[in-house]
Formats: structure tokens, sequence, C-alpha cells
């Protein structure tokens, strides 16, 4: 019990707690003497005073304090000339304490000696004085036993329940480990498949056709250097999803940050959108969860504009950070397509964009025209719902709403939040 930390009642067994301990054990004391004692002489006093100070200092040496205050008794029944009424209570304290904080034979040796002094009463037949002592001394006996045995069973309880909280998040960590593995697995054995075999065959038709048009020409170029930071971005992924201690290389480097969000914005000029760029040197310095947040946004964001929004298009992007949060907006002036377009409930659509969309396929930052993915043509995509997710999962604030003209994006992001892995 010496070893553990006081909470509760244990604080009155705690030796931190003896300034305490002395102030309630002598106003009791001297309310006794002063009220319920019949005119106290100065030895009365000096014993009351003597249990109170051995009692209250005892915590440190608890089979001495039980001998000292039993001792204290005994003066007290022979010199004393009123009951010792306050080193009764010491003795019962000093032997509850000993009973509660020791096993074995010590608490047994108290026991006795207090039970002797008791004997040894000088008033009262034997019979009686032989009750006195088994009462006096057997019931602190007792309760401090019960104290003890309580004691042990609240710190079973608590090592029993770290265990299990410990077992608990073993077990969900296996658990994620054995997820991270199999998404790894999949997107190496799958998606790396086919992107490598659509690398591979778009290599194969530049080399095929060298005097096809220049635009083809330059389209497949730009597929073919798309596919090969696709490969090296997924090659990332999974070593990353593959190191369930996440010690190894991060997705981005939130130094890398600045540059890489411009590469977006100036390969999105391919597509006829033109994204003006404002990025506080501070983003730099942020955490590497929150930099792929913010790049992630940008790549979705841009992915939705040419999307949705059309060609020649005008787009603002704002980066500010400071020492508590970063706050991105990317705001375009709203789309120049002949055909209209609209967006609604917080995702984007375009009737007229005739199953064609635009979006986000690889880290570092090209954007490539696809076709469109089921369901995006029709205002449930998922792209803006993974944004929030993510902004969600650090703690931050995400927004996506008409912005008359155009459309905003803004997110907001604590700096210092972590996500588990």
């Amino acid at each position: 019990m010496d070893q553990a930390r006081a909470h509760g009642v244990d604080s009155w067994f705690d030796p931190r707690a003896i300034p305490v301990r002395a102030v309630v054990l002598l106003i009791p004391a001297l309310g006794c003497l002063l009220f319920l004692s019949t005119a106290p002489n100065g030895i009365d006093w000096a014993i009351a005073l003597l249990a109170v100070a051995v009692t209250a200092v005892g915590v440190r040496r608890p089979l001495a304090t039980a001998l000292v205050t039993s001792a204290l008794l005994l003066a007290g029944f022979e010199f004393g000339s009123t009951g010792p009424l306050v080193a009764k209570v010491g003795a019962g304290i000093a032997l509850t304490e000993l009973a509660a904080r020791r096993d074995e034979w010590q608490p047994y040796l108290g026991a006795g000696v207090l039970a002797a002094v008791y004997l040894l009463h000088p008033s009262g037949e034997f019979a009686a004085n032989g009750y006195r002592a088994v009462v006096m001394a057997g019931a602190p006996l007792l309760l401090g036993g019960l104290l003890r045995a309580t004691h042990r069973s609240a710190v079973e309880a608590r090592r029993v329940a770290v265990e299990v909280a410990r077992r608990r998040d073993s077990e969900v960590a296996a658990a994620r480990a054995l997820e991270r593995t199999a998404i790894a697995r999949e997107l190496h054995d799958l998606i790396a498949h086919h992107v490598s075999s659509t690398v591979l065959r778009v290599g194969v038709a530049r080399h095929a056709l060298p005097d096809a048009p220049a635009p083809v020409l330059q389209v497949l170029d730009e597929i073919h250097a798309s596919g090969r930071e696709t490969l090296a971005d997924l090659r990332r992924l999974v070593s990353i999803l593959r190191d369930p201690d996440m010690t190894g290389e991060a997705f981005l480097s939130p130094a890398d940050l600045p540059v890489t969000v411009r590469a977006v914005a100036e390969r999105a000029r391919a597509l006829g959108i033109t994204v003006d760029c404002v990025i506080d040197e501070r983003a730099g310095e942020i955490d590497a969860v929150s930099a792929l947040t913010l790049l992630r946004l940008t790549q979705e964001g841009i992915a939705n504009i040419a999307a949705h929004a059309g060609t020649d298009v005008t787009a603002d992007l704002r980066i500010d950070a400071d020492a508590d949060e970063v706050v991105f907006v990317l705001r375009d002036n709203g789309s120049r397509r002949p055909h209209g377009s609209g967006r609604a409930s917080g995702h984007t659509r375009h009737p007229a964009s005739s199953g064609t969309s635009v979006m986000s396929s690889q880290g570092s930052g090209m954007i490539v025209a696809a076709a469109a993915l089921p369901g995006e043509t029709d205002g449930r995509g998922l792209g803006l719902v993974g944004l929030r997710e993510r902004v969600e999962l650090l703690g931050g604030e995400f927004e996506a709403a008409p912005a008359h003209p155009g459309w905003r994006l803004r997110a907001r992001l604590p700096l210092g939040a972590r996500v588990p892995a």
C-alpha cells in the first residue's frame, strides 16, 4: 500500500497526509480532554498529546507506532487521573493501520501487546478486563485486515483492467496491421498490375506511332508520365501500409508541400484552368498528416473544377498557416461552358458533361482526364465525402458550397492533431 498512489480513503494512510492527520486527531483529542474528562492533570494532557503526535507521524513505522501507543495507554492507566480516552483511540487507530499495512506476524504482535495492556487495567474484574482486551484489540485487527484485503482487491482489479486494456490495444493493432497488409496486397496485385500494364501499352503506342500528330503524341507522353508517377506513389503507399509502426518515410514531406501544390496547379493549365496560388511559407512546417490532407484538398478541388466548371476557368488557392492552425481556401469563378453547369448538395454535378469527368489520379500532382466513375455524374460522388472525413479526423472544419459565382472549398486544420494509424 505504501507504493500505491493515495486516493480516497487511502490518502489517510499516506505519509504526505501527516499534517492533516495531526490536525484531525488533535481537534477531537482537545474536545475530549476539555468536555468529556473530569479535571485532567498535566500527565493526562501529556499522554494525550503524545498519543496524537505518535499516531499522526507514525504512518512510516506502523509496528513501532502500535507498540508506543499501547505503552502510552498503559501509562495513562497507571499514572493518569482520568480515563485515557485519547490514548485508547490512538492505540486503536495505530493497530488498525498496522493490520492494514502489514500481514504475517506483526499485526498479531501489536494486537497481543494491546490486549495485554487492557488485561493489566488496574480496576475491574479479570473477566471484564478480558472482554475489553478481546474487543479493543480484536476489532482494530479485523478492520485493518478488511482494509488490507479491499486494497489488494482494488490493486488486482486495476492490474487486470490495465492488462485487459493492453491486450485489447494489442488485438486492435494486430487487426489494423492485417487490414493494412490486405489493402497493400490488393493495391500491389490488382491496381498496380493494371496501371503498370496501361503504362507499358501507352509506351508501346508512343513508339509505334512516331509520325502521329503532335497533340496525340503529347497526350500519350502525359498519360505515360502520369502512369509512371502513379506507380511510384502506389509503391510508396504499399510500403507505408506494410509498416505497422509508421516509422518509415511519410507519403508527403511537409517541406515539399508548397512545391507539390504549385505543381498540381501548374498541371491544371493543360485542362484550361488557371490557378493562382498564395501559400504561406509556414505551411512547409506543419505535420505530415496535415500536409497530405492539404495536398488531397488541392487535387480533389481542382479535379472538381475541371469536371464541373469546365475550361477557361480561373481559381484562387490560398493556404494560410500560423502556430495554431492552417486554413485552405480554393475558389473558382464559375463555369464558362456554353451548356451551363450545376452543383448540388455539397457535391458537383454537370448534366451536360456527357459522362466525362476529370479526376486526380496520383499523389504528386498529375491530373488526367478519365471516364466518370459510376455514381459520380449524378451528384453522389465520394470525393468531397472523403475530404470531409480526412479533415474531421484531424479535428478540423470542412465546407464546400456555392460562392456566387463559382464554388468555394474551405478547410481549417488545427495543427498538432494526430490520427491513429
